[in-house]
């Protein structure tokens, strides 16, 4: 087969050719002449086929961790160097560094001082570094204003690269920057979560309790695992599904109530209820319900400390006055912090007061910021 079919191939083309069929013949003409890909060998955690390359990267990245440390820098690896070393082997030529926003400033000056050229790409979440052909990126926010905050630096961990013991986040925060990082775009973000469950020693808790960040982005990645075959556990996922959509049986008994019944109202089951004995003991605390009492301005609700921040999520999407899918919500005790960008001082009042009509008793710090829309600059007539 692998002899008949380039013969077949010059047949055609000749006859192409010859019939004046251009574009047709010039494609065959290019199939024709391909070359099989040289496959890529297996890589043993981040390498190159390029020597001098390698020994580049490897210079420029103990630079990079000389100037985090002699300057004191809370800092922690992500990104390619991370996955490699946690999760799967895979190739990479650039170094993501994890810092605190408040250390962003310090992070470029003392790449500067090792002789890195430095910029400031974006100030909301990311600087550069260029060094010998090698990029660094010092990321303060990564997506989903995911930052690395004194919890995440507590859990830190370290592994030995290329000879260096280099400090990363925990598997668990990578696995969830990775995926809420994850779109079209960037398919091996997903991958590389996946392959986080597959090779890291995973601290279920931990994992369930940052989760909340991007709670249905991590179960769906989860259960996209237990789909291939990836230990999971299924109490993680019904803990997950649990925080997001609240009780199966509770969802069971609501819809219950909404049909035809042969029982008087007061004996159909209670819609919201306090979770058994045995849900407790393996129930995460966010996910847990809390029961509230009715508020003064008539809205009752029963819900859980995560599972009402969901619904204000959703509140704020629905909410004509809103219409907002980008609002990030963080709770701290009785303490809901707004955080994003709307287009105009209206709709940021707009989102507060939603907030506050949703969560009455609950102190509402709003720091979503307005974007200053600027006309785009006249361009020339082509």
């Amino acid at each position: 087969m692998q002899s008949v079919f380039p013969s077949l191939v010059e047949t055609w083309r000749t006859v192409l050719v010859a019939g004046g069929h251009g574009l047709l013949a010039r494609l065959l003409i290019t199939f024709s002449t391909m070359r099989a890909v040289k496959p890529i060998p297996p890589k043993d955690k981040i390498s190159t086929e390029d020597p001098e390359l390698a020994e580049r990267f490897n210079r420029v990245l103990e630079e990079a961790v000389e100037a985090m440390e002699g300057s004191g820098i809370r800092y922690a690896f992500i990104g390619g160097v991370a996955s490699g070393s946690l999760g799967r082997p895979r190739s990479t030529h650039d170094i993501d560094l994890f810092v605190m926003p408040e250390d962003a400033e310090l992070s470029l000056r003392a790449l500067g001082r090792k002789g890195f050229r430095t910029e400031r790409t974006d100030p909301a979440w990311l600087y550069k570094g260029f060094k010998d052909g090698i990029l660094v990126d010092v990321i303060f926010k990564s997506k989903g204003d995911i930052y690395l905050d004194s919890e995440m630096y507590q859990r830190m961990t370290s592994a030995e690269f290329h000879g260096k013991r280099l400090r990363f986040v925990a598997p668990e925060d990578l696995l969830i920057i990775k995926a809420v990082a994850h779109s079209e775009l960037t398919p091996s973000h997903w991958h590389d979560a996946i392959a986080l469950l597959t090779h890291a020693r995973i601290d279920w808790d931990y994992l369930i309790r940052r989760a909340r960040r991007a709670p249905r982005r991590i179960l769906s990645l989860l259960l996209y695992a237990q789909s291939n075959d990836i230990g999971v556990p299924n109490w993680v996922i019904h803990a997950l599904f649990e925080g997001i959509f609240g009780n199966t049986a509770e969802g069971a008994g609501e819809r219950a109530a909404k049909e035809p019944s042969v029982q008087p109202p007061a004996a159909r089951p209670q819609i919201y209820s306090a979770p058994r004995a045995a849900e407790e003991k393996i129930t995460p605390e966010w996910c847990r319900v809390a029961v509230r009492e009715p508020t003064p301005g008539g809205m009752s609700y029963h819900a859980r400390d995560e599972y009402g921040v969901g619904h204000l999520h959703e509140r704020l999407a629905e909410d004509p006055r809103t219409n907002e899918l980008d609002i990030q919500i963080e709770q701290s005790g009785n303490t809901i912090i707004l955080r994003g960008e709307v287009n105009a001082p209206e709709r940021r009042k707009a989102v507060e007061q939603v907030a506050r009509e949703y969560f009455p008793n609950t102190v509402i710090i709003n720091e979503v910021r307005v974007l200053e829309l600027k006309e785009p600059p006249e361009s020339e007539p082509l």
